[in-house]
């Protein structure tokens, strides 16, 4: 079916499933996927080494002396990559992209989120899923690299940067 005439001898499949995830992710959409498809099955194990691997700069737990107000107050000040984040985001956005960055990382924490809020509810499950910001945000990182993927080497967006994004994920768990 063609969209714009709905003639439907074009070869558009509106009910392919591979279509719809390429609207939603873009043209990597098969590396949003295993990341994500992997990312909901973490193990504990699993996200304490990408709470250790996330970023030295930021604590990715509550434990240690300065508790939750640490966490909240070095979160902030965590600028290991934040150069590579933001040419990502400039990027998505020169490129059309910015929706599938949202998209995947939106859908790469719902994964992931099961896992760091367990059993718990209300305050134990907000204390248990921040004590996981370092798991969240590298799943994120690994998601915005693959969407961007197809675009190395176009613009600021280099190799280097793609990798810082994505080796913290791929380091530890593939």
């Amino acid at each position: 079916m063609n969209p714009e005439t709905t003639d439907t001898d074009s070869g558009f499949d509106p009910s392919d499933p591979a279509l719809h995830l390429e609207y939603l992710y873009g043209p990597q959409w098969r590396d949003v996927v295993k990341i994500v498809e992997r990312a909901a099955q973490l193990t504990s194990d699993e996200i304490e080494l990408l709470n250790v691997h996330a970023d030295k700069g930021m604590p990715t737990s509550l434990s240690g002396s300065e508790g939750l107000a640490g966490l909240l107050s070095n979160f902030r000040k965590s600028t290991d990559d934040s150069k590579a984040t933001q040419i990502a985001a400039d990027t998505a956005k020169e490129f059309g992209r910015t929706r599938a960055v949202q998209v995947a990382g939106l859908i790469a924490g719902q994964a992931i989120s099961p896992m760091t809020t367990g059993d718990s509810d209300g305050f134990g499950g907000l204390l248990k899923s921040l004590g996981a910001l370092g798991a969240l945000t590298t799943v994120n990182r690994a998601v915005i690299a693959a969407v961007l993927g197809d675009l190395i080497g176009r613009g600021d967006f280099t190799d280097d940067i793609y990798h810082t994004l994505m080796d913290p994920w791929s380091d530890t768990i593939f």
